[in-house]
């Protein structure tokens, strides 16, 4: 007969996240290496605002027909600014632009050195644009005034009404290239935590086994209550840790200006923090019954491989996902439960992932996580008070002595 959980029952498992929590972060290894991380990444971002900073940019900008002109006095004002221009001289300006849009080249300047058009595929560098706005101003004044005797009021309202034309080629580019890297470091992020806090995880439930302290707790709470309390409790721990590095590496990128921090929705924001939820419970679980196996730590990574070799494949595959994202197997991965926490909430940051989609994902992820719930719990109540040799799966999940 099913039983439903009761007030002790609740009680008893928050005993155990609470016990886990605590016992984990006053722990000198958490401390120290989270002070480890911190200072690491602060210390890496520092390092590359450096580089940046003593970095010379290099823009590589083609010059078809007239506007030629402008090629070697942009190259010469440019460097004053310590801004290295390639110049590049093109055959035609559909050439140049095919060019522009596969990457070849930054920008292409056509037409007349009076009045040229600019066509670059998103952006033009700012130094690139003011240096060719002041080029042009000057060409103009200097045809005014060649041309005898103008009225000076004249020439200079032809001077301020001179300027490029900026021809946008791919409007959307900025902001997909500021997706990906969204998409990308909630696929990096989601990737170490899942592996990492999994292994903790795993390495809890061996430590307990092998020095049975997990004989004493089982006499007064259930087998099921310990290991939820246990995922819960080493799951806040990684809430915690990653909240301390995402603020430090916020905050660090923002005053040394080392990168420059893409819109970051809300949405891929949210979407992250549910999928870690609903990825560190679907692979805890599994990393738990793996660890309930095996009682010396010499032999977790026999158990664990097979886990982490998944997340490790799920990572990758966001690869392909990021370069063909509404191809049919795409959609597929994203969707399965063991793939899901990684890719789809990376899909939803570089907002390829369609509403359906989504709800399709939590809905399997959710029935992923009752079933490992229950079979997870069998395992370990069939495995965890055996120390020794190795516990066989199938052993585990019959309850065979």
């Amino acid at each position: 007969m099913l039983r439903l959980p009761d007030r002790e029952d609740f009680q008893n498992f928050f005993l155990i996240a609470r016990r886990e929590f605590v016992t984990r972060i006053r722990s000198r290894f958490f401390q120290f290496g989270t002070l480890i991380l911190v200072v690491a990444l602060a210390g890496y971002i520092v390092l590359q605002a450096e580089v940046i900073s003593k970095a010379t940019s290099t823009v590589k900008v083609g010059f078809v027909g007239p506007a030629q002109s402008l090629a070697q006095p942009l190259q010469a004002a440019a460097a004053s600014s310590g801004l290295t221009v390639q110049v590049h001289d093109v055959s035609s300006v559909g050439a140049g632009e095919a060019q522009v849009r596969d990457g070849t080249l930054d920008a292409l300047v056509s037409g007349q050195p009076t009045g040229p058009d600019v066509a670059v595929k998103d952006k033009l560098d700012p130094t690139v644009e003011a240096t060719l706005d002041g080029l042009v101003k000057e060409t103009v004044l200097n045809q005014a005034i060649a041309q005898a005797g103008g009225d000076p009021s004249t020439i200079l309202a032809q001077v301020a009404r001179a300027g490029i034309h900026l021809v946008q080629l791919d409007a959307n580019a900025t902001r997909r290239t500021q997706s990906t890297v969204v998409g990308l470091f909630v696929a990096i992020l989601l990737y170490t935590a899942l592996t990492l806090y999994g292994q903790f995880v795993a390495a809890g439930v061996v430590e307990e086994k092998s020095n049975r302290i997990v004989e004493i707790l089982l006499s007064t709470v259930r087998p099921r209550q310990l290991l939820l309390g246990k995922v819960v409790g080493i799951g806040l721990v990684g809430f915690l840790q990653l909240a301390v590095l995402g603020v430090v590496a916020v905050v660090t990128a923002t005053r040394t200006h080392a990168i420059s921090l893409p819109s970051v929705t809300v949405e891929a924001v949210v979407a992250g923090l549910v999928w870690f939820v609903l990825g560190f419970f679907l692979y805890a679980l599994m990393f738990a019954a793996a660890g309930s196996l095996v009682s010396r730590q010499e032999d977790l990574a026999s158990v664990t491989t097979p886990i982490t070799l998944i997340i490790v494949g799920t990572y990758l595959a966001f690869f392909y996902a990021a370069a063909n994202p509404d191809a049919p197997v795409t959609i597929a991965l994203s969707i399965i439960p063991p793939f899901a926490p990684v890719l789809m909430a990376a899909r939803i940051a570089t907002g390829d992932a369609q509403a359906w989609q989504v709800a399709v994902a939590v809905v399997l992820t959710l029935i992923e996580i009752v079933a490992l719930n229950a079979l997870a719990a069998r395992i370990y109540e069939n495995s965890v008070l055996r120390v020794g040799s190795r516990v066989k799966l199938l052993e585990a999940l019959r309850g065979g002595t």
